[in-house]
């Protein structure tokens, strides 16, 4: 696939997205709410179909357990802590839906959007490595958790601080691996040179782009009217 056709939108769009939902997701009614769920799940099925698959799923579940939770149990004590935490899950899972979709970005795109906006080298380089690099972090705990497998440990929840342990130690070294892996080929490919740098991926707005900021420009404008005027 062409990065012309894997990218229905580009970086920035996901970015200004994810600026306007942070600013409007908790203070919308439902019907922002739903209009930024249907849309956002719009935009990932045309963006990674087969990651919409998997969140679909994950949502009707998290929808269908706080609706049972607050139909057949008190809501209080560890009821209730679940059912906030689910709660919380649910409302900010347009986030989750764009976050997902940032994912798929390459770092050298991600750094080249983010240069047109102007934004000193050290905040580009480190936000595309922050983004991108969160599913190879969960890739990681599972290389872990079946090293720890074949060597027949399990987490023992009567020893929460060294099961804890076990996981956190060798992330840490897994870190630093990765820092020093990524410094290695930051510098092969000259992030440090000061010249003007291009990229191989045209990453000019196109129509798409505008229409999902003005879809999102206007669910600011609905929620500026449902608490003004409503």
């Amino acid at each position: 696939m062409s990065a012309a056709d894997r990218l229905i939108l580009k970086p920035i769009t996901i970015g200004i997205l994810m600026i306007i939902y942070t600013s409007i997701l908790l203070f919308s009614e439902m019907l922002v709410y739903w209009c930024m769920i249907f849309f956002s799940f719009c935009l990932l099925f045309f963006s990674n179909k087969k990651k919409a698959y998997i969140f679909v799923p994950v949502y009707i579940f998290s929808y269908a357990f706080i609706q049972v939770l607050s139909r057949f149990f008190a809501i209080n004590g560890w009821v209730g802590s679940f059912y906030t935490m689910a709660l919380i899950v649910i409302k900010l899972f347009p986030l989750w839906i764009l976050a997902g979709i940032a994912m798929d970005f390459n770092t050298s795109e991600i750094i080249a959007s983010l240069r047109k906006l102007k934004l000193p080298n050290n905040i580009c380089v480190g936000a595309s490595i922050f983004i991108r690099f969160i599913p190879e972090y969960r890739n990681y705990l599972k290389e872990i958790k079946e090293g720890l497998k074949v060597r027949n440990i399990s987490f023992n929840i009567l020893k929460p601080v060294s099961s804890f342990e076990m996981y956190l130690v060798p992330m840490i070294y897994k870190a630093f691996e990765t820092g020093n892996i990524l410094s290695c080929a930051l510098i092969t490919k000259g992030i440090e040179f000061d010249c003007e740098k291009s990229s191989y991926v045209d990453l000019t707005l196109t129509w798409r782009d505008y229409a999902a900021i003005a879809a999102g420009v206007g669910f600011i404008g609905i929620t500026i009217w449902e608490k003004l005027w409503k």
